[in-house]
């Protein structure tokens, strides 16, 4: 018989191991367990913790043949004249988690943090087979919750273990000799295991930790409105082609038999939940274990959006299908992914020719998108909608080596750019001396343009434009859709809101003071990306767009606008080179190189937002 010190140092192991979140061994003679029953010398006590679900791209052992890989990335921009779509099929699903048991303390086997945690009141059940000379015999099975798990006792020796759950409440049958396990259909399974490695239960077993892979393919169907930058208030979704197959899985092998036939698990919006809380994306899962080839057909009709002014944006007469080829694989996730943007305004002819967005462009902080459009297009002074040139965050100059497109940040990523000079050519005054002298950068930026007076006298109207006192707007020769209201609505006319801007700083600030001047109410000023940044030049032009309503005396008012240039320069903040700029709108084009970029391997419509 040990001592009673003896007693307790074992005592006092066994609660640091039950701290630490591990799976734990201990072992003595005739000692106590935590329910006061003496453990024989031949036995030990077994503590279970779970780390979490891995990632979900690893595979088991089954017995039909498979290719191993997931299915192919492919993704694509659907045009229509109510929304646009980007339609993607990948391996990019989210996870939505929203309540689970996650101790900071847990890790995965590889020691590091598990990548999805268990909810705290989802089942799973421990197998545990002992080695009788090569043998395996099954021995016991305990069911647990996470964090709630009682020690188990099991005699000494080589075991081989296997965990499973059905990532729910549901009860996980017990084992039995024949090791043969039906699964469900469409349930989310599962399965971890020592694999060809026992462990050697006694007193001086190593503590584990218990990370699952997932035994099934899981699909998940995306709808997501996050290019609109509205939450979806309703829409009708159905998911057709759908298939799942459940399998009987051996536990001591881990060999998959897959049913001969499945059901079609439902996929309507009732089926769709919110990603996070977010009301902008909306998920649904089904799992199968069949590998076969599944054509997915998804379909959007009666889309309702809520806007940023608390009213309703209907798209009843709208409807996308769009159908998809996947392969699941087991062990992996695929997505199936329709994420809803704003479709463009198209304007101009040959080097001018552009897709436009519908407004300006802002920064709303702290929300998973930051960076979107003004859903009514409002003449607005928004601080957080005047950028200097090259910076990603309002009221922020730039540095000159760390340059970005604003546009670009815009769901999805990559898909909207800053115009370029040339793409202001339809929306500027025929070229003339007024013309050239912007062209030339002979502006002055310190304070109203000096020579918008010469230009003005110039230059004539702008083609094809009709001015007001406080914007100016074009007739665009496609995308009005009544759901943007009527067709002389501000976001189905190309309209650009005199919005002033902000002249040249003369001090550099972290953030600066949005200071209009007499610019608001009478000048538009929005820029282009033509520039020289990541020049060792230090006076860098960049142009940028300035027009404005002109009243004469005699006759109508008139819209004259320029593709004017600013002389810019770089100054030295530290370390940092930053550029001394203007502020002024942003108002983005569709990037034609869009669908080139989307193609790599590694695209993720998600952008990735700068510090």
């Amino acid at each position: 018989m040990k001592t009673t010190n003896n007693n307790l140092a074992s005592k006092f192991a066994l609660a640091a191991f039950l701290a630490l979140g591990t799976l734990a061994v201990t072992s003595c003679n005739k000692d106590k367990n935590q329910n006061g029953q003496e453990v024989p010398s031949d036995q030990s006590q077994l503590v279970v913790r779970i780390a979490g679900i891995s990632d979900g791209e690893s595979t088991v052992k089954k017995a039909s043949t498979s290719t191993g890989k997931s299915s192919s990335n492919s993704i694509e921009l659907v045009q229509s004249n109510g929304f646009d779509a980007i339609v993607a099929v990948d391996n990019n699903v989210p996870s939505n988690d929203a309540s689970a048991f996650s101790p900071a303390t847990l890790r995965a086997s590889n020691g590091l943090k598990a990548a999805t945690p268990l909810g705290s009141t989802t089942t799973y059940r421990l197998y545990l087979y002992k080695n009788n000379g090569g043998t395996y015999t099954f021995t016991k099975s305990v069911q647990f919750t996470p964090g709630s798990e009682a020690p188990i006792q099991v005699p000494n020796g080589s075991y081989k273990w296997v965990a499973l759950s059905y990532n729910n409440t549901d009860a996980i049958p017990d084992g039995d000799a024949s090791n043969n396990l039906v699964l469900p259909q469409n349930k989310d399974v599962l399965y971890a295991t020592s694999g060809a490695t026992d462990i050697t239960i006694n007193s001086n077993t190593a503590p584990l930790n218990i990370t699952f892979n997932r035994l099934y393919s899981r699909i998940a169907i995306e709808v997501n409105t996050l290019g609109m930058f509205a939450p979806i208030n309703s829409a009708t979704i159905a998911v057709t082609g759908q298939n799942a197959k459940a399998a009987t899985i051996n536990l001591a092998t881990g060999a998959l038999t897959v049913a001969a036939s499945g059901g079609t698990p439902a996929l309507t919006e009732v089926n769709f939940t919110n990603l996070d809380g977010n009301a902008a994306r909306k998920i649904a899962y089904y799992y199968t274990a069949d590998e076969t080839t599944q054509n997915l057909s998804v379909s959007v009709t009666n889309l309702k959006i809520q806007l940023d002014n608390n009213t309703e944006r209907t798209f009843g007469t709208t409807t996308l299908t769009q159908n998809k080829a996947i392969t699941p694989v087991r062990g992996k996730n695929h997505r199936f992914l329709v994420g809803i943007t704003e479709s463009a305004l198209t304007f101009g002819s040959g080097a001018g020719l552009a897709q436009w967005s519908r407004s300006n462009l802002y920064y709303k902080p702290g929300d998973a998108t930051p960076y979107r459009f003004y859903h009514t297009n409002p003449q607005t002074n928004d601080p957080n909608s005047f950028f200097s040139f090259g910076a990603h965050l309002p009221r922020v100059l730039a540095s000159a080596n760390a340059a970005v497109d604003a546009c670009s940040l815009v769901y999805p990523a990559g898909l909207w750019k800053t115009p370029t000079a040339a793409q202001l050519g339809n929306v500027i005054s025929p070229a003339s001396l007024g013309g050239l002298l912007g062209d030339l950068g002979l502006t002055n930026v310190a304070g109203i343009d000096l020579l918008v007076g010469v230009q003005d006298a110039l230059a004539g109207q702008v083609p094809n434009s009709t001015p007001a006192a406080t914007y100016s707007e074009f007739t665009p020769t496609a995308g009005v859709n009544l759901s943007y209201g009527a067709a002389a609505s501000s976001v189905n006319k190309l309209r650009f809101n005199y919005n002033g801007y902000m002249n040249t700083l003369g001090v550099i600030n972290n953030l600066i003071t949005l200071e209009l001047g007499n610019t608001y109410g009478k000048y538009n000023a929005f820029w282009t990306s033509e520039n020289l940044i990541g020049s060792p030049i230090i006076n860098l032009g960049v142009k940028y767009h300035l027009g404005h309503t002109i009243d004469p005396l005699i006759g109508s008012d008139t819209y004259k606008a320029y593709r004017t240039t600013s002389l810019l320069s770089a100054g030295l903040l530290g370390a940092v080179s930053v550029i001394n700029s203007p502020l002024m709108n942003i108002r983005c084009v569709r990037d034609a190189t869009w669908a080139a970029k989307s193609a790599a391997a590694n695209y993720e419509p998600m952008p990735v937002y700068p510090n």
